[in-house]
């Protein structure tokens, strides 16, 4: 693969908070690899030490915006005002393109670049799985710049066919709307050992921390969960059962997975769940919450649960404890499946949306 962007500059949005630095910095890194000048522009809190030599020793450079996060901000106009700063950003490097994690503020403004936008979340999906009632009109703001901002991408990327589908139904019609899986590089496998692990951005209720937590109570052996407790606005869960191992560097994450016999996760809410891609890359058994984007997935490679029920999701975690071969072959199965999310087909996935995005700056020019 020969990136269209050889040679030229690609800006590409993050943050420090959640997944979305692994999958930023992964397409980073791929496309830097192959000649592109990459810029990661971040916004929210600074990276620390170790996501900043991950990016140096990738040869991406880091531009850190100090506002908020997109997702964190109040209104309409302060959205406008952040994608202004924004398209200031994008202004200095002189990127020819902007891959864009955040569709509202292609909703609030215009962008110096070309513009991919890729949606990872969506407030009004994540609002209606998690709080099951419809976005509270205080956010209606959000959910209409987010849909112009989807309609306006020269394309627009989704990891998932369910999150696809969920955005449709949400927004109506998204012509340039596409899925590009995400993708994860084979985790090392080392011995496994007794120990359950799970991973997310615990402040997050659509992680569902709780019903993780008194699943846990039932579970034979220990159960980690690795990632932040604390929220960007201050915000702080705790656990009474779960081992609580705090937000790790990609290296400590890694160990983690390496040795996880099992991996479970009874998320209520998934785009496409980076997380149990990673752990089943490493060969971890999965238990996984039954909602569609897992089952689109995972279907076969794991055992799912009803995440509203903590005690189903204690006795599958059992019985993989039990029965060490069904374990194996579970593991293997969705180590098999992981191998279909490489970060090559990614790579290809993004390089055809990055050249049909500046196909249509040129026709349009």
């Amino acid at each position: 693969m020969i990136p269209v962007l050889k040679g030229r500059r690609l800006a590409i949005t993050t943050d420090a908070v959640g997944g979305i630095w692994r999958y930023a910095m992964d397409v980073a890194a791929g496309f830097a690899a192959r000649g592109v000048k990459v810029t990661l522009i971040g916004l929210g809190p600074a990276p620390g030490p170790g996501k900043q030599q991950e990016a140096a020793a990738a040869g991406v450079h880091l531009d850190w915006l100090d506002d908020r996060l997109d997702w964190t901000v109040a209104d309409a106009a302060a959205a406008t005002a952040l994608a202004q700063d924004l398209g200031r950003r994008v202004a200095a490097v002189e990127a020819d393109l902007l891959h864009l994690n955040a569709p509202a503020l292609l909703g609030a403004a215009n962008f110096p670049a070309e513009t991919v936008v890729a949606a990872h979340s969506c407030l009004a999906s994540w609002w209606r799985a998690v709080r099951r009632t419809a976005l509270p009109p205080e956010w209606e703001w959000h959910k209409r710049l987010s849909a112009r901002g989807l309609r306006r991408a020269s394309v627009a990327i989704v990891p998932s066919a369910a999150f696809a589908a969920d955005l449709g139904a949400l927004h109506g019609p998204l012509p340039s709307l596409r899925v590009v899986p995400n993708a994860a590089r084979p985790g090392p496998v080392r011995r496994k050992a007794p120990e359950v692990l799970a991973a997310g951005r615990w402040w997050d209720e659509g992680k569902n921390l709780s019903a993780l937590d008194a699943a846990a109570a039932g579970i034979d052996w220990p159960v980690l969960a690795a990632g932040s407790a604390c929220g960007p606005s201050g915000e702080t869960v705790r656990a009474e059962h779960l081992r609580l191992v705090g937000a790790l560097d990609a290296a400590e994450m890694a160990e983690h997975y390496g040795r996880a016999s099992i991996f479970v996760s009874l998320s209520l809410y998934e785009p496409f769940g980076l997380a149990v891609l990673e752990a089943a890359s490493a060969g971890a058994a999965l238990v996984l919450s039954d909602i569609p984007t897992f089952r689109e997935i995972w279907e076969g490679a794991a055992l799912f649960v009803d995440p509203a029920r903590p005690e189903e999701a204690a006795r599958a975690v059992n019985s993989l404890i039990a029965d060490p071969g069904f374990r194996l072959r579970l593991g293997r199965n969705a180590q098999l499946r992981a191998g279909r999310y490489s970060l090559r087909r990614q790579l290809e996935g993004l390089d055809a949306a990055y050249r049909d995005a500046l196909a249509l700056r040129r026709l349009s020019a």
